[in-house]
């Protein structure tokens, strides 16, 4: 017969293991769910997709909302807990007169930024989702100019449009650089034959794009333009030390090229979540 002592001794037992383990013992009830917001635009909800399965691998119940309407008013407000979003963004909403134009001072100032009860991950500093300038090779050659601070700007008229997949942007703003006037178009297709019969003398993306025959995309070593890395703006005090390790290996693995990949994925029709999973696999994450 077990004695009384020894009964009370192993309900103890029982009692801290449930408090460690962090769970009912009574029902294992979950914690709350923990709810990944996106715009809309593929490059969002990939992102979206692949903070919220990573840190569903931690444990944590998560769920996405996709095609936010006005994400960031929606973190403030608590209808989500998380977001993916770009360290230079956020500075141009935060603090768009900031200096801060290379990634360690982007990342400085936009800390410096954050709203009272924002936190952000670390930045993924493989992806780079600046804008780019494209010129022909003709006018490369003629003006020799192969970077963005080379460019004369004040006589030129900028064509803009947005990358597919990207999240939608302003046209940027450029250090030491204001355009004579500035054509948004609605495809790659208008703005490059624009660019080819010179109704406009520089072409300006959302993002990166592959080499085009015929075009010079024009360096930014000095970052004229501002550094655009990715990484997850969220409400502090979520996440555990586990989580946040989590979130910060996600931004160690994310690229540029494996960004542009996953877009062309989803562009493709592959779902978010879908691509998100392989994301995560491929990367052991």
């Amino acid at each position: 017969m077990i004695s009384g002592a020894l009964r009370r001794s192993a309900a103890v037992l029982v009692a801290a293991t449930c408090v460690f383990a962090l769970a009912s013992c009574a029902g294992d009830e979950p914690g709350p769910v923990v709810t990944v917001g996106a715009d809309g635009s593929a490059e969002a909800m990939v992102l979206a997709e692949i903070y919220a399965q990573a840190l569903a691998r931690t444990g944590m119940e998560t769920s996405v909302v996709s095609e936010s309407a006005a994400p960031v008013a929606d973190l403030d407000a608590g209808r989500i807990a998380v977001l993916p979003a770009r360290n230079g963004a956020l500075l141009d909403r935060w603090n768009p007169s900031s200096p801060a134009r290379k990634p360690e001072d982007v990342g400085a100032a936009v800390n410096a930024a954050l709203p009272q009860g924002l936190s952000l991950s670390d930045a993924a500093d493989g992806t780079d989702l600046r804008a780019r300038l494209l010129v022909t090779q003709e006018a490369a050659a003629r003006d020799n100019v192969r970077t963005v601070d080379a460019f004369t700007c004040e006589n030129a008229t900028a064509g803009f449009v947005e990358v597919p997949g990207l999240a939608p942007t302003a046209p940027p703003r450029i250090e030491g650089c204001s355009f004579a006037a500035t054509v948004r178009y609605s495809s790659s297709a208008q703005l490059f034959e624009a660019l080819r019969h010179g109704d406009v003398q520089v072409a300006v993306l959302s993002g990166p794009v592959a080499a085009i025959e015929g075009f010079v995309v024009l360096d930014d070593k000095n970052y004229d333009l501002r550094a655009q890395n990715v990484l997850a703006l969220f409400r502090s005090g979520i996440f555990d030390r586990a989580r946040l390790k989590k979130l910060n290996y996600v931004a160690g693995e994310l690229t540029t090229e494996g960004l542009v990949e996953l877009l062309g994925q989803v562009e493709g029709g592959t779902a978010p979540a879908d691509a998100a999973r392989g994301w995560l696999n491929a990367h052991g994450l």
